[in-house]
């Protein structure tokens, strides 16, 4: 989620207050999102886990919606109505079901989860679409360097991986710091040095 936030802060730059609440927030659900399929490979921890980051992304983006009125859920009911929010929901969490029955790092790691679920999002929310799909792309970059493979082209059976680092190794705390540093770094120089 670290890697996510600070990929799709350093990225998108964005310029407004709404926009670093959605960066944020939805960047950190696509970061983490791919990892739903992990119950799949043993325990339902992980995927209870990523569940519950999800929720809490959610959350916060409303909580800062209401609390630092940027209108984002206003301008979602504006532009796509209540029908379009349920429909691109049930194609959000049906997306979801399929993946989290899935072996880890095939479907819900792949160009064809991210398709399916930047359909949703955009049929939900618009403006989010492109800070989702960098947090989820982020992902599976960095799933990349570990050593089980991840099929980016699903359904064919051929996958990436530069066998570098271990799922739980110490790499991982290395990125966790790192993109803990750049993602502060990114929101105090837009937040604080651009006056948002």
């Amino acid at each position: 989620m670290a890697i996510g936030v600070a990929s799709v802060l350093a990225i998108t730059q964005p310029t407004t207050l709404r926009g670093v609440v959605l960066a944020i927030g939805t960047g950190a659900i696509g970061a983490v999102i791919s990892d739903i399929d992990v119950g799949s490979s043993g325990s339902r921890k992980g995927a209870d886990k990523v569940i519950a980051l999800t929720g809490l992304a959610i959350i916060l983006i409303f909580f800062a919606d209401h609390f630092l009125n940027t209108g984002i859920w206003n301008r979602m009911v504006q532009k796509q109505g209540i029908p379009e929010i349920l429909i691109g929901l049930l194609l959000f969490v049906g997306t979801c079901i399929f993946g989290m029955e899935q072996p880890h790092r095939t479907f819900m790691h792949s160009l064809l989860a991210l398709l399916m679920l930047e359909i949703a999002l955009n049929i939900m929310l618009p403006s989010a679409v492109i800070y989702f799909g960098i947090g989820f792309l982020s992902h599976i970059v960095t799933d990349f360097f570990n050593y089980k493979k991840v099929r980016v082209f699903y359904p064919l059976k051929q996958g990436i991986c530069f066998k570098m680092f271990h799922a739980c190794g110490i790499a991982n705390s290395i990125f966790l710091g790192v993109g803990i540093l750049v993602s502060i770094y990114e929101i105090f120089s837009l937040i604080i040095l651009k006056r948002l």
